[in-house]
Parts: structure tokens; sequence; C-alpha cells
């Protein structure tokens, strides 16, 4: 019993810490960052770019073959051993081993590397490109969050103010002092404070499930985020930096630039490697061999006899007699001695020299050279519709900070003026409707002022990591 009621406890805790779990911004984006698919799919990129690059590399590196066969001959062949014609059945096996190293052809193995190693900067720009953008949704889906959260407070606060209110007011009635109408007025603001707490719940629990969605979180995991004061490590002077002095710091810090800039040299390249094709080629090869044949045989020895042969010497027969060698026989010559017998090498300068081939190196050049302006035009392009964006970033962030200005004053104002009708109305100078209508303009403008500080809050920030400023909002 002991036992359970120790592992209830526990889990319970458990539970309830994990429950509390706060996450900030850096946790968030670093989240985000390690269980994207996309940027894991980048790093294969990077890593089969690598691989890529070794094996460009390796071939500057002589190339080794070896072969060897068996093989059964039936009918008139040639014995590989002797060459000579043969119309037996008979077993030969060859070995060899052949290699060869290029030592010119046109630079394309080390244009090659070359290009293979800056296509691996492309695909590392590419990575930090999705990091950043990655990061983006994730600065503006938290921001949602902390908005829905402020405004959620902010209906708590109301509904809260409402509920002491009409506590009041129905002490105030018992007393005689308030008409019972008033009490109705005061009970159809709290339900639709009730509504509006409702509805800034729901806000939360949207946009919560939209940040988890983009950092690719369980959304069965229960977080809640870390509200600093959000008003802090402001880098850009948005009202006084002009545009260009932005400009200047975005250029240098958007990985999409470097992309680019890898790619433009990499079809540099390539047209190099394209020519390269109709320049001549020298290779040094070589090669080791050796063969056998269970025909192959050798002499045991020679034997001298007397051979005679009749013959006419001036007109009689007569019999001549010449000593000669004859073979005493044959046997097959063992396997190893013929290995070592039949061992052959030799090495030699193989030159290439195109002369034609249909148009193939021009037309692959002319292909390349295409290629090289499509990629300076996409930047060109991108760079257009950067500086759009931007001056839109910029625009939107001043707009926000005048409206962020405009809001606290109003705010200020509506606060002046509630506190002014709260004393007015606990003297009985005004009805319930007009001291509810005013409070109405207090909460549209705390609800504003809210809205406005995330606004430019969201804004700025954004062009804070546009420009390569940190995220924090610590």
């Amino acid at each position: 019993m002991r036992i359970a009621t120790f592992l209830f406890f526990f889990i319970l805790i458990n539970l309830t810490s994990k429950a509390q779990e706060i996450w900030d911004l850096e946790r968030c984006i670093t989240h985000a960052i390690a269980n994207s698919i996309d940027i894991q799919q980048a790093d294969l990129s990077i890593e089969d770019s690598e691989v890529v690059n070794k094996m460009n590399t390796q071939e500057r590196l002589p190339s080794l073959t070896g072969s060897a066969n068996v093989f059964t001959n039936f009918g008139r062949t040639i014995d590989p051993t002797t060459n000579d014609f043969v119309t037996s059945t008979f077993l030969s096996n060859n070995f060899s081993i052949s290699g060869g190293i290029t030592l010119y052809n046109g630079g394309r193995i080390r244009n090659n590397i070359r290009r293979s190693e800056i296509d691996k900067l492309a695909f590392v720009a590419d990575k930090n490109s999705m990091t950043a953008n990655l990061t983006l949704d994730v600065i503006a889906a938290y921001f949602e969050v902390l908005l829905a959260q402020d405004n959620h407070s902010n209906a708590e606060i109301q509904l809260k103010t409402i509920n002491d209110q009409l506590d009041q007011m129905r002490k105030l009635v018992e007393a005689g002092s308030r008409a019972q109408f008033e009490i109705f007025d005061l009970e159809a603001q709290q339900a639709s404070s009730e509504q509006q707490l409702t509805l800034a719940q729901n806000r939360i629990d949207l946009a919560m499930l939209s940040l988890k969605g983009i950092i690719n979180l369980d959304p069965n995991i229960e977080i809640r985020l870390d509200n600093p004061p959000i008003d802090q490590l402001v880098y850009t002077d948005i009202m006084n930096e002009t545009f260009n002095d932005i400009y200047s710091r975005v250029v240098g810090a958007r990985p999409e630039l470097q992309a680019f800039d890898h790619r433009i040299r990499s079809g540099e390249l390539g047209i190099d490697i394209a020519k390269s094709s109709g320049l001549p080629s020298l290779t040094l090869g070589g090669s080791v061999s050796s063969s056998y044949s269970n025909q192959a045989k050798r002499l045991l020895g020679f034997t001298n006899t007397l051979v005679e042969s009749p013959v006419f010497i001036n007109g009689e027969d007569a019999i001549l007699g010449v000593e000669q060698e004859v073979p005493i026989g044959s046997e097959n010559i063992p396997y190893f001695n013929q290995m070592d017998n039949n061992f052959s090498y030799g090495f030699g300068l193989q030159m290439n020299i195109p002369i034609l081939d249909n148009y193939t190196t021009k037309g692959n050049t002319e292909r390349a050279r295409i290629n090289l302006e499509n990629l300076k035009a996409n930047k060109e392009k991108y760079i257009v519709d950067l500086r759009n964006l931007l001056g839109q970033y910029i625009t939107d962030a001043r707009a926000a900070k005048r409206n962020l200005d405009a809001s606290d004053k109003v705010l200020l104002a509506r606060e002046v003026a509630f506190d002014n009708a709260q004393k007015r109305f606990d003297l009985g100078a005004i009805n319930s409707f007009d001291y509810i209508s005013i409070q109405d303009q207090l909460n549209t403008a705390r609800t504003d002022q809210i809205i406005a500080k995330y606004d430019y809050m969201m804004k700025i920030k954004l062009l804070d990591y546009f420009q390569g400023y940190p995220v924090s909002l610590n």
C-alpha cells in the first residue's frame, strides 16, 4: 500500500513538473531546428555532396583492376599458352592485373574537385537559409502565443473588475441607493466578459497548437512560454536608421545570397568542365598477366638413333644413314611452372585527341553558359525581391512603432477617464450604462495597446533577425 501510494505521488509530481515546464524562445527555436525534417534532408544533401567530393578527389589516384577466368574449350581453337590450333578439349586459366592513371584531361579532375567543394558550401548555405526561415516562423508563432496570453490576462482582469462592481452594485441596490435595472446592465457586461475570456482561451489554444506544429512538438506535451519584458534588446532604431544602413547588414547576413554566390562560382567551373571534353587527354597504363593450359607439355629428353633412308647414287641403290635426336616423351607442365613461365608485364602512354564529336562539347559548353546566366538572373531577382521585402518590413515596423506610441497615449487617457468615472460612479453621479460605456472604451484601449505592442515587437524582432542580430528576449 505504501509503495503504491509512493508511486502515485511520484507520477503525479512528475506529470505536474512536466505540465509546468517553461519554454523560452531560444528553446523553441532549438527544438524546431533539431526536429525539422527539411533540415534533416538538408544535412543529407550536405553528406551526399561530401561523398561526391571524395569521389572526385579519388580520380587523381590510379585505377587498378584484376581479372581471372577458368575456361574449357571444345573443338578447334587456339591454345592461349602456345597460340597453336588444337582440336582437343582443354582447360585454361588466366590471371591479369591492369591499371592506369590520368596524367592530363584538360583540368577536368581539378575542376570537378573544386566544383564539388563549392557545391557543398552551397548546400550548407541552403541549410542555413532553411534554419533562418524556420526561425522567423517560430518567432512569429511565439509572439502570437504571447499576444493571446496577454489578451487572456486582460480578459481575466476585465471579468474580475466587473464581478467586483456587480457585488458592490447588489449591495447598493439592497441598501436602496441604486435602481434594480443597473444590476441587469452589469450582469450583461459580466456575460460579455465571460464570453471574451472563453474566446481568449480558445485563441491561446490555437496559437499554441500552431507553435507546436512549427517546432514539431507533440501536441499532447503541455508547455508554458516564458514571458519576459519583450520591449528589451531591440537592436534596430527603426525611426532613425536609413534603408541603406539596414540593407547593408541584411546583405551580409542572408544565407540565400551566399548560396547564390557559391552556385554562380560552380556554374563558372561547369563551363571549364564542359570545355575540357574537347581537349586532349593523356593516360599512363600498364598490365601484368599469366596463364595456364592443361595441354601445355614439356619434353622429357632426347636419344640418338640412326635413321636410314634409301638413296640412288651413280645409278646404283644405296642406304644413307643419318644420326638424329629423337624425343623420348613428354609430360604436362605443372601449374605454377606455367604461371612463372607465362608471366608478362608492360606499360605505355595513351593520348586521345577529340577531332569531331558531333557538337557535343560545344553544345555542353553553351548549355553550361546558359545555366550560369540563369543563376546570375536568379540572384538578381532575389536581390530585387529582397529590397522590396525589406522596404515593406521597414515601413511596417515604423508604422507599428507609431501605432504603439499612439495606443500608449490613448490607453493613458482612457485610464484617467475611467478613474474619474469610477469615482463618479461610486458617488452616484453617473449611471451604470455610462460607467460600462467608459469601461468598454478602456478595455478596447487595453486590447489595442496589447495588439500594437506585440505587432511592433514581432516586426522589429523579425527585422533584427533579418540583419543577423540575436533573437533572445531575455
